[in-house]
């Protein structure tokens, strides 16, 4: 049976490593624990583009989105994302919950404003693509 494109990526998490206390991965599953809870952001519709790209051994990771609602608040609260290294879990375009990132080849958070948005960028590199959760 085929798989059909259902909708856009979204449903972003933010997991810091620092709170991970068990993380492996099986061909292409994860098993993931951590303690706490994780940091939804709740992203502009439509706006989540995973993206992997391969040179040589090594996968250059880049997902871009959007959030909305700036405030002095919210830039503060990302501010001090910009300084926690992550695992991110998504839902992908065709339902699965993909994870990107690892303990040992975390996600940095950027992010700037422009149109009224906030314009964000995960990035990192990892040893494969986004595995299946």
């Amino acid at each position: 049976m085929s798989r059909k494109l259902i909708s856009a990526a979204h449903s972003l998490q933010l997991v810091p490593v620092y709170n991970i206390i068990h993380f492996g991965v099986v061909c292409s599953k994860v098993v993931i624990r951590s303690i706490g809870k994780p940091d939804i952001l709740t992203i502009v519709p439509g706006t989540l583009k995973p993206g992997d790209s391969k040179n040589e051994d090594v996968y250059t990771k880049k997902h871009t989105f959007k959030l909305a609602d700036v405030s002095p608040n919210k830039t503060l609260y990302l501010e001090n994302l910009t300084a926690t290294p992550f695992v991110a879990l998504y839902i992908d375009e065709t339902g699965n919950t993909r994870v990107s990132g690892s303990p040992d080849y975390p996600l940095t958070f950027s992010f700037e404003i422009g149109g009224g948005l906030y314009n964000c960028t995960l990035s990192g590199t990892g040893p494969g693509v986004d595995a299946f959760l």
